[in-house]
């Protein structure tokens, strides 16, 4: 633990992420009220500045907004998770060509590191970055930088939250500091849950500069060394360092709401074996391999019919392969139907995840490596194949038959950053 030096932590977060993108690849929603559903269209989960303005609520149900949004002219549209998926890997190209490191933190958002110049100014710097975002990805971002980490989060509310700062705030350059720390509540600080912040709040500390005077023994005694960490970063010692690198996931899941509830074993096994096929599919992505998978499914949390069910499977040898994995999946989907039951989810969990170099073979069901490499150049063909040209190129005849269940996403945006066929046209 150290006190920060001329290092420095800044957050950058892309603003109103979803609704961005959907503005920046077509130019008929900017300045333009916008918002996003989530699955099956369900509920509002992101929403352009425009319709900010216009009250309308984050996490509302669809159905119970709809006349008031059309009354509004607000524009409707369904989540385009592979047009998100590729203008964050945009962004995040663009971050690591200005910084010395980088931590993805979330789809939107990135900690990186940066030294300061002799002057302590990063400003400039910090201008640059945002002019250079917004002339290539059409995407407006928040810069908040301090010393660590904690103080950086706080730094990027400022950065929203202050009108003059233009989207940029550095705190370490700011010497008022225990003023800022006073608007920020303990419920908005990185790191404090609402259980936390409840007990908090029943010891009177209300805001980020009343925990940074609270007894650090008091804070230690009940949070422990994750509480005490977290008040020497708002004081600013830095505790916390950058993740460098992606970091290997334990497990790996892929589920989905059915857009129509199922009540056919075939449908829930062909729904499993697609996300069994997209799950597989991560695996390899990341180099990684499964010794356990787990498939579930369930009613309708608002249904009046309660049901869920798992199955799990431990594996002799991890593996990566599609076809091992997808008939494992189909025998597990057999064991948690229930036809008397409407499901309206179902998921599938690669687990105890390993590095697919180190394969610890069994003598009981040992393979040749001829036999691996074969399997290994399938796959690999594969997945080079879907990625050259779209993601469904080659997959399996499961996957073909025709799907009632899928999920609803009528107000699809038609346009594509992934998809030549729906890239935007110019007619002149």
């Amino acid at each position: 633990m150290t006190i920060s030096s001329i290092e420095a932590i800044a957050l950058i977060d892309a603003n109103n992420f979803y609704a961005s993108c959907e503005q920046s690849i077509n130019p008929h929603l900017r300045n333009k009220p916008v918002v996003i559903l989530s699955n099956n269209d369900g509920c509002i989960i992101a929403r352009s500045p425009e319709a900010r303005a216009l009250k309308i609520k984050m996490g509302s149900p669809y159905f119970k907004e709809k006349e008031r949004l059309n009354k509004l002219d607000v524009a409707v549209l369904s989540s385009n998770y592979s047009l998100y998926a590729d203008m964050s890997k945009r962004l995040m190209n663009l971050l690591k060509n200005y910084c010395e490191k980088i931590e993805i933190y979330s789809i939107d958002e990135a900690f990186v590191s940066i030294s300061r110049p002799n002057n302590k100014n990063l400003y400039p710097w910090a201008r640059k970055i945002r002019a250079l975002t917004y002339q290539n990805l059409g995407i407006t971002i928040t810069i908040g930088i301090a010393e660590n980490k904690v103080r950086a989060k706080v730094a990027n509310k400022l950065a929203k939250n202050i009108d003059y700062s233009a989207g940029i705030f550095d705190l370490a350059r700011n010497e008022n500091e225990n003023s800022y720390f006073k608007e920020i509540s303990v419920d908005k600080i990185w790191g404090i849950g609402k259980q936390t912040s409840n007990w908090l709040k029943s010891k009177g500390i209300k805001n980020a500069q009343e925990l940074i005077d609270m007894k650090e023994s008091e804070i230690f005694k009940k949070l422990g060394i994750v509480g005490k960490r977290l008040q020497l970063e708002l004081k600013g010692y830095k505790c916390l360092t950058l993740e460098k690198g992606n970091k290997s996931k334990r497990e790996i899941q892929v589920s989905r709401s059915f857009g129509t509830p199922i009540t056919k074993l075939e449908d829930l096994t062909q729904a499993l074996a697609i996300y069994a096929i997209k799950a597989s599919a991560k695996m390899r992505s990341q180099s990684l391999q499964t010794s356990a998978i787990s498939v579930f499914t369930r009613t309708s949390k608002y249904s009046s019919q309660n049901y869920q069910r798992s199955a799990h499977k431990k594996l002799i040898n991890a593996t990566d392969n599609t076809n091992v994995i997808l008939k494992i999946v189909v025998a597990l989907s057999k064991e948690i139907y229930n036809p008397e039951y409407k499901l309206s989810k179902a998921g599938v969990l690669m687990q105890d995840l390993t590095n697919c170099n180190y394969l610890q073979q069994s003598i009981i069901t040992y393979k040749f490596q001829e036999d691996i490499k074969k399997s290994e150049n399938l796959m690999r063909t594969i997945d080079s194949l879907n990625k050259k040209y779209n993601n469904k190129a080659i997959t399996w005849a499961i996957t073909k038959k025709t799907k009632e269940w899928t999920i609803n996403r009528n107000l699809l945006s038609r346009t594509s950053t992934t998809d030549i066929r729906k890239i935007p046209t110019i007619v002149i």
